[in-house]
Formats: C-alpha cells, sequence, structure tokens
C-alpha cells in the first residue's frame, strides 16, 4: 500500500501537466484576412470560404479592408494593423504589386506567416501564393471571342480593367493581347482600367463605342467593370460581352443573352484554401500546391450541376 500511494498522488500532477499543456497546443490562431476592398460579391465569396475553414481550423479570423481597391495606402494600413496586433498569419490579396512590398517584408521578419491570395507582389517575398492561372483565363476568354465571329471576320476588342497594379489584372489583359496576336483579324482597340467604378466603367465603354465604331467584342475583367458596360450597352445591343465575375446582375445578363459568357474564379475555394495554407505553415508543414479553380460559363451551360455549383458558390 505504502507503494501504491505515491503512484495515485502523482497521477493528479501528470493529469494536471497534460492539460496545462494540451491547452497550450489548442491556443487557436490568428489570422488577418486582408481584401483589396470590403464590398464585392468576389472579396464576399473569398471571405465566406475563409470562414469555413475557421470552422474546420478552429483559427481565429479577423476581415480588415479599405473601403475602395484604389486605397493602397488603406490597405497598407490594414498590414500595419495585423502586424500591430500580433496577428500569428495574414491572408493578403495586394491591390498595388510593388507598394505593398515594403510592409510585407516588415510582417514577415517579425515572424508573422504571409499568405497571397489571388494576387502576387513584383518581388515575390511571401510564405505562399494561391491563384488562379490567369495566362489561361486570358486564352480562353479570347479563344471563345474568336468563336462567336465567322472565320475571317474581324474581331475588335475593347478590354476594361479595374485596377492598373496587380498582377493577376495585367496577366489577364496580357493574356489577352497575346492571343490576340496571333488571330489573323483580331485587333485590340482600347485596353484601360475602371478603378471597379461603374460609372466610369459606363463612360469608358460609351466613348470608345463613339469612337471606334467598329468594335464588336468587350471584355469586362471585374465585376463592377461588368456592371458599367452593361448600362452601356444596354438591352439588344449587336457587341458581344464577355465579363469577369457571378454577381446576380451578371447571371441575370447571361440568362437573358447580353452577356455571352461569365468567367467565374472559384473565390470560396480561394478563400478556404488560403486559410488553411497558413494554418499548415503555422504548423510547420508545406501547404497543398495547386491552382484555384475557374470557369466559363454560357447561357448554354450554366444550369449545369458543375456551373451552377461555381455560379453560387457564395451560399456554400
Amino acid at each position: 500500500m505504502r507503494r501504491i500511494i505515491p503512484l495515485l498522488l502523482l497521477f493528479p500532477l501528470l493529469f494536471s501537466s497534460c492539460s496545462r499543456k494540451s491547452q497550450e497546443n489548442e491556443t487557436p490562431y490568428r489570422i488577418a484576412v486582408i481584401t483589396m476592398m470590403q464590398g464585392g460579391e468576389f472579396w464576399g465569396s473569398l471571405k465566406n470560404g475563409a470562414r469555413s475553414a475557421r470552422l474546420a481550423t478552429g483559427a481565429v479570423l479577423e476581415f480588415l479592408a479599405p473601403t475602395n481597391e484604389s486605397d493602397y495606402e488603406g490597405q497598407i494600413e490594414c498590414v500595419q494593423n495585423a502586424i500591430d496586433q500580433d496577428f500569428d498569419a495574414i491572408i493578403l490579396s495586394p491591390s498595388h504589386e510593388v507598394r505593398l512590398q515594403q510592409i510585407v517584408d516588415v510582417a514577415r521578419m517579425k515572424g508573422i506567416k504571409v499568405v497571397l491570395a489571388d494576387t502576387q507582389l513584383r518581388t515575390s517575398d511571401e510564405d505562399f501564393l494561391i491563384t488562379a492561372d490567369y495566362q489561361t483565363i486570358g486564352k480562353d476568354m479570347a479563344d471563345y471571342a474568336f468563336s462567336l465571329f465567322p472565320e475571317g471576320q474581324p474581331v475588335n476588342a475593347l478590354i476594361l480593367g479595374s485596377l492598373p497594379n496587380s498582377t493577376s489584372m495585367n496577366t489577364l489583359i496580357e493574356s489577352l493581347k497575346q492571343q490576340f496576336s496571333t488571330h489573323p483579324s483580331a485587333d485590340i482597340k482600347e485596353a484601360t482600367f475602371s478603378f471597379s467604378d461603374e460609372g466610369i466603367a459606363q463612360d469608358i465603354t460609351v466613348n470608345a463605342l463613339k469612337t471606334e465604331p467598329s468594335l464588336n467584342v468587350v471584355f469586362a475583367l471585374e465585376e463592377y467593370t461588368a456592371h458599367g458596360v452593361a448600362n452601356a450597352l444596354g438591352n439588344n445591343s449587336p457587341i458581344h460581352f464577355i465579363a469577369f465575375g457571378n454577381t446576380q446582375y451578371e447571371i441575370q445578363l447571361l440568362e437573358e443573352g447580353v452577356i455571352d459568357a461569365l468567367v467565374v474564379v472559384n473565390a470560396f475555394n480561394l478563400g478556404y484554401r488560403s486559410v488553411l495554407a497558413a494554418v499548415d505553415l503555422l504548423n510547420g508543414n508545406k501547404p497543398a500546391t495547386k491552382l484555384v479553380d475557374y470557369a466559363l460559363v454560357t447561357k448554354k451551360s450554366m444550369f449545369s450541376e458543375e456551373h451552377q455549383h461555381i455560379l453560387f458558390q457564395t451560399v456554400q
């Protein structure tokens, strides 16, 4: 009995020690998710995906963003706030390929893991990048536009992007230009930027149609930009229209035949995988390397199960 009592007395101490260690290990990681802007269905879907990953990982998330995408200083302040609050990781969609570089370097020097989502920096110093294949997306958009015209008919395009300093946007535009350069009867009349403003996009489109009457296809590479183009074209326009996004308005226009095709990147999956990648990095593991999926959705294909899934990803 004398030999048993000391052993019994040790059990509470061992159990207490294990409990404290377990609590320390289960302290949730704090992750700041910093998008380009507060609104927008693309960013809303990304945040929904991140929230879903929060449930799977137990991470504590805080969402930060400036009011509009062109507020580069506002996004820098968001990153600085995450650094000051000593977050474990930052998920960032940088709106400027150069101006966010310095603050990202500061975060990483302080031991904060940085996952870039959707777009990257000119000099890539992130811990991990998750994005879609915008080079292939641009090629697919151009090839679909060519398919809308009889062989030999000129294809004269207007391209409207949103931000001029986003790597994903520039890659998409350069891919479109490259594909047009290989087509014997295709030409890009103009490539310009709307800064995610419907009014600016509408004005650009109206002016382009006045000055370039041969225009017969418009590419709108962001949801608010697409809304502005749609307002400029109106119903029954002879101009072919290929847009980027999956807002309710765009889906309605696709069903009505105003938009010929919607390119939809799975932003929900982008947000989900970004959180998983941040947690993997914090646990000392290597995240899975895989491009985010996308689809080119037409009126004919929009009711397929696959395309319904990606069109309405925000309600997953």
